[in-house]
């Protein structure tokens, strides 16, 4: 499956010679429940710590990549990204301070429509498609927890830094409105959900507790991210399509 999204990535981009470019910054939260109790164990064996460990939710990136129409009667149009991703979690007023986490870089394929473009033709659609969309695809992704205590990166066996990549499908569903245009660029607006059906960061509550003797798991099934998104795309500069007279099917 993982060569699936690769190929179907490359083969939109051979034909991205008359694609937009796009840039987007992300702030999410993840549901990690198998990542909470690891840190939920890291406050019980530590009772003294006045301060709680708060869990991994917050997560913040940035996106780069291009917009390709594909057939322009029924709106359709893809949209290929490389995610930077950071989540991260710390304790310091305590006697062993600590930041744990993960960044995760991944690539991805979506492709999105109006609903109605699923049974009719349009009969004009903006440079994007149409102004509101719904959209569908999934991607591959990688991730590279890390663990500090002291300020210093946390050792596995007492010899290795800990550098554990591990990777994963996901599938993403969401919807989003092309909100205005300034200049060349066009601003969008958008909201997606994140699935993974299997997410693994190898040795974290070893790197965290400097043990596992509890045999806590590591890998987490049906976990969500929850995102929203700003997107800037560019193109070449023409009349301001979305500011003309409202006509055809251009909501």
């Amino acid at each position: 499956m993982r060569q699936l999204f690769s190929i179907a990535f490359v083969i939109i981009l051979t034909r991205s010679v008359v694609a937009q470019p796009v840039a987007q910054i992300e702030a999410g939260y993840w549901r990690f429940p198998v990542l909470d109790h690891v840190f939920r164990t890291y406050q019980l064996s530590h009772p003294w710590v006045k301060s709680e460990v708060a869990p991994i939710g917050l997560s913040t990136g940035i996106a780069l990549g291009w917009n390709q129409e594909i057939f322009a009667p029924r709106g359709l149009h893809a949209l290929g990204l490389v995610h930077y991703r950071h989540q991260t979690t710390s304790l310091q007023n305590s006697a062993i301070p600590i930041r744990a986490g993960f960044h995760q870089a991944c690539t991805e394929l979506l492709i999105r429509s109006h609903p109605r473009c699923l049974i009719k033709d349009v009969q004009q659609t903006g440079p994007l498609g149409t102004r509101w969309y719904i959209q569908l695809g999934g991607g591959y992704s990688w991730n590279l927890p890390f663990a500090m205590k002291y300020g210093e990166q946390v050792y596995i066996n007492n010899t290795e830094k800990y550098r554990s990549i591990s990777g994963q499908m996901h599938f993403t569903s969401g919807t989003g409105w092309h909100a205005l245009t300034i200049g060349s660029l066009i601003v969008t607006l958008e909201s997606t959900l994140t699935w993974y059906p299997r997410f693994t960061l190898d040795s974290f509550a070893t790197a965290v507790l400097g043990h596992n003797e509890p045999a806590l798991s590591e890998t987490a099934r049906n976990t969500m991210l929850i995102q929203g998104h700003i997107r800037f795309t560019y193109r070449k500069k023409s009349k301001n399509w979305w500011d003309a007279p409202r006509s055809g099917d251009k909501s």
